[in-house]
């Protein structure tokens, strides 16, 4: 029994031996078919074509009331009544103050009685006249004396004109006393309390006509160059929006009126102007403003969404991926970018991959597996 047993102990102990490495080999090949089978990674691409999308360049600006009116008085005097409230909407000739008239209606009577009195002898002059003329015809009367009487009758004409005319400026002036609106739109809070002695310099209140707003803004001459070249309305559209707020659907819409014809040497920039509908008026003069203007949609471009460029010391790149589905960078160069779209200038060819999908983790030469998406910009 016991030298079975120390025969018996060697060859179990080898046979465990064999066993337990012939598992590890197992396992060592587990190991490496399991290193083989490794998925490799998935990215998304979208082909890239020469496509039309909607061309829209983004500028600040700020707004500027069309009409912007300081109410002033012709006539001095004291301020006797207000008809309006301050941030209602008036109309063209509507009453807005009256000054004290009466020292104007004493002067407007006098030159009233001083013309009753120059007409009056006016017509005496005018009857001596015809009395005069046929005494004259039939030699009773001098010449002379019908020649006075003519004279007289033209000065005493030309008085009662004057007369008239003095009558008409004081008539005015009475007119004035009652300050109108000197144009439609949103009138402000009286700047004198009545009471007060009105002058002739004093800005009294102010008329804004806020229905429609000008923008002003000012691009840069090379932005006006390419604007000028590729764009498809001669009065570019625009969309017009409070900085800091993105809905275009709340966005107020208008249209490029005027682009200078110079450039200004000491900023480089070209003033340009558009007019927006501003009926609802929900923006002020004085606002800060976005401004998204229409180029075209007409001019097919290579293009990438801004989100898909990547940037180093060379300047922009994106990732593709070439026919053996591994993964290449390119250099690109930029013509125009905004949050919605980057124009390529050169770098990227119709047919090429882009990487859509997140890139962080990926480097050049790696193989992936791909799937297509959809193009990325919005048209």
């Amino acid at each position: 029994m016991n030298m079975n047993k120390k025969i018996l102990t060697p060859i179990f102990i080898a046979t465990s031996l064999f066993f337990l490495t012939g598992c590890n080999d197992k396992k060592e090949e587990q190991k490496v078919e399991i290193k083989k089978e490794s998925p490799k990674t998935e990215v998304q691409v979208h082909t890239i074509k020469k496509e039309t999308y909607p061309i829209w360049v983004n500028f600040s600006g700020k707004t500027e009331a069309k009409n912007n009116v300081f109410v002033t008085a012709k006539v001095a005097g004291e301020l006797k009544e207000v008809y309006f409230k301050a941030g209602e909407q008036v109309k063209k000739g509507q009453k807005l103050f009256k000054i004290d008239d009466r020292a104007y209606q004493t002067v407007l009577s006098q030159k009233k009685a001083s013309l009753q009195k120059d007409r009056a002898s006016l017509n005496l002059a005018i009857a001596n006249v015809k009395r005069y003329k046929p005494l004259v015809e039939k030699g009773l009367a001098p010449r002379e004396k019908l020649d006075e009487l003519i004279a007289s009758q033209k000065q005493l004409q030309a008085v009662v004109n004057a007369d008239s005319a003095t009558i008409k400026e004081a008539q005015i002036d009475v007119d004035d006393t009652v300050i109108k609106a000197s144009i439609s739109g949103k009138i402000g809070k009286s700047l004198i309390d009545i009471g007060n002695n009105v002058s002739t310099s004093d800005k009294l209140v102010n008329i804004t006509q806020s229905n429609d707003l000008y923008v002003n803004f000012n691009p840069s001459s090379k932005e006006v160059f390419l604007l000028n070249q590729y764009k498809s309305e001669k009065y570019p559209k625009v969309i017009v929006l409070p900085e800091d707020i993105d809905n275009l659907d709340l966005g107020l819409k208008g249209k490029v009126d005027f682009i200078d014809s110079v450039t200004d040497e000491k900023t480089g920039t070209v003033a340009m102007r558009a007019t927006i509908n501003n009926e609802k008026e929900l923006l002020f003069p004085g606002t800060f403003v976005n401004i998204k203007l229409f180029v075209t949609d007409k001019i097919p471009v290579i293009a990438v969404h801004p989100n898909n460029l990547s940037q180093n010391q060379l300047g922009f790149f994106v990732y593709t991926v070439d026919t053996n589905n591994k993964i290449k960078k390119k250099q690109l160069e930029v013509e125009y970018s905004n949050k919605d779209i980057a124009i390529i200038k050169s770098g990227l060819e119709i047919g090429d991959k882009i990487i859509t999908s997140a890139t962080n983790r990926l480097k050049e030469n790696q193989e992936v597996q791909t799937s297509e998406v959809a193009n990325p910009i919005k048209k």
